[in-house]
């Protein structure tokens, strides 16, 4: 090779002389030919070395990662934080304002209240202060956002919560000269529509808040706009505020479209704005207020039901009343937003005989009940004896939208039912005897370890265990007794205790039977006893 050219891999690369001349060059020169011509592979030093730069470079690449998530994570928590806290304050303004103060002093708010959104505790602790006049208060809201395994965040904000029902100073009120103001109903939804962005339920679809003014003789409108519970003003989906300036007699606004979903932009700890949604879910109070040149002001309200959102999960429920084929289930209600969820989806699923795996019941276990009851309970009137449920159960909004089931350990069993006959016997020597022949339901479910204890009860006596099994035939423990007026009652019932088998099973459970009594007062052949009471 010429010493003006350099040989790499059977290319050949210009070198300049004087740089060739270089006794460093020439070194490296030599121990990139070296490496060139070598066939054994990367030595020990050139792993390790090569080893310790991808150590540094996935270090930083997996830092870099952990950072986004853990960003991801403290920005979800702060939007908890600030929808939580936005809709607390909507709710507390569309109190009536003498409601508004601590229970302690009359009023309507708990001093803490804490609240579940996914994997966020949720706590807020108000308080309540006068503001500067009688139709003023001014409302200290704490609230902390707190995770297992993350660090709480908190924050503390003063909001004035105004008497609606002097919203501005009236000046020399008159009925004769006092401005109008009305939501035109041609364009407007009525009272109580369901709405949702910018769009409603009926009519024309669209949520148009269409007002009209006017001041009397020789006044003028000074200012018309819409107001969301007194708080703050509705916006278009362009962010134009529903206000007007008109100076003139009259007014009249038939396109503005209040978008629900209407943000403001919320500043973070690192100074940047975060545009977060201020209008809480429930029903939402929008007013048309009027002020004409004489500080004179007049509104209107109407009510909208606002269901942008799915509710938040209901409790977990709960079974109660239990029978043979009865059960009520009963749940915490759920919020949405400001207001109760509107009604609650329920599933109920049983477990068959066969099965025994862990699995999730939800997932394999026949359904058997639907319901979709307005209130926090449902009664279940088909269930089959000592049969084991799961249910579960979800909150809706006005327009279907869903939270998530309800995840736990709701299960309950049903009671098992005994059945069978009697007879009464007299003898000579004016001695009756009272044989039965009962029997017991069967677990539909897979069990280990079942037992069945029958006991008996007669004239007020203490109750007595009689036999065990499934079934009691009463000639192993007839009940003899001499004559009496009337013939006293004689009573039966059973416990079964059994340890479930498959999912959430493995602890051993008991269930009593229903009581079944005897109902004739003298001899009798065999005759059918009743359900009895639960």
């Amino acid at each position: 090779m010429g010493a003006d050219k350099l040989n790499m891999g059977g290319l050949r690369y210009p070198l300049d002389s004087a740089v060739a001349d270089d006794w460093g060059v020439r070194e490296m020169i030599g121990f990139v030919r070296s490496a060139l011509r070598r066939d054994e592979g990367f030595s020990i030093l050139e792993i390790m070395i090569a080893s310790v730069i991808l150590f540094i470079v996935l270090t930083g690449v997996l830092g870099l990662v952990g950072t986004t998530t853990n960003m991801g994570l403290d920005a979800k928590q702060r939007n908890v934080m600030v929808n939580a806290l936005n809709a607390y304050v909507e709710r507390v303004q569309s109190l009536p304002f003498d409601s508004v103060a601590l229970a302690a002093d009359g009023g309507a708010l708990a001093s803490e209240e804490s609240t579940q959104v996914g994997e966020f505790t949720v706590t807020i602790s108000p308080s309540v202060a006068d503001g500067a006049n009688e139709a003023l208060k001014q409302l200290t809201v704490a609230i902390s956002v707190s995770a297992t395994g993350r660090t709480p965040v908190t924050m503390t904000t003063t909001v004035p919560v105004r008497d609606r029902s002097q919203f501005l100073t009236q000046a020399n009120q008159d009925p004769a000269t006092d401005p109008t103001v009305a939501f035109l109903d041609a364009y407007t939804p009525p009272e109580g529509t369901v709405v949702w962005g910018t769009s409603c339920i009926g009519g024309t679809g669209v949520l148009k808040l269409a007002v009209e003014a006017t001041a009397s003789e020789g006044r003028v409108l000074t200012n018309v706009a819409l107001w969301i519970d007194d708080s703050r003003l509705a916006k278009n989906a362009l962010g134009e505020s529903g206000s007007w300036n008109p100076a003139t007699q009259t007014f009249s606004e038939t396109s503005f479209v209040w978008d629900t979903r209407q943000t403001e932009d919320i500043i973070q700890e690192d100074g940047s704005y975060l545009p977060v949604e201020i209008v809480a879910d429930g029903m939402r109070t929008i007013s048309a207020y009027t002020l004409d040149d004489r500080s004179v002001s007049v509104y209107s309200v109407r009510h909208f039901l606002v269901d942008n959102h799915a509710p938040g999960v209901p409790g977990v429920p709960a079974a109660s009343n239990l029978t043979n084929v009865n059960a009520t289930l009963t749940w915490a209600p759920a919020s949405d937003g400001t207001s109760p969820a509107d009604h609650y989806g329920v599933r109920v699923f049983k477990q068959p005989i066969d099965d025994s795996g862990p699995m999730n019941p939800y997932e394999h276990w026949p359904e058997v009940t639907v319901g979709t009851p307005t209130g926090t309970s449902l009664a279940i009137t088909n269930a089959t004896a000592f049969s084991r449920y799961y249910p579960v159960v979800r909150a809706l909004s006005p327009r279907n939208l869903a939270s998530a089931y309800t995840a736990g350990t709701p299960i309950f069993v049903t009671r098992p039912k005994i059945t069978g006959n009697y007879t009464i016997t007299e003898d000579k020597n004016n001695e009756y005897t009272v044989t039965s022949t009962l029997s017991c339901t069967v677990p539909t479910f897979p069990t280990s370890g079942l037992t069945y204890t029958w006991y008996r009860s007669a004239a007020g006596a203490p109750a007595v265990q009689v036999g065990t099994g499934a079934s009691l035939t009463g000639d192993d423990c007839p009940l003899t007794v001499k004559n009496n007026d009337p013939w006293p009652e004689v009573r039966y019932y059973c416990k079964v205790t059994y340890t479930p088998l498959g999912v959430n099973g493995g602890t051993s459970e008991m269930k009593t039977s229903n009581t079944v009594a005897t109902t004739h007062t003298g001899v009798v052949a065999t005759s059918p006893y009743a359900e009895g009471t639960w």
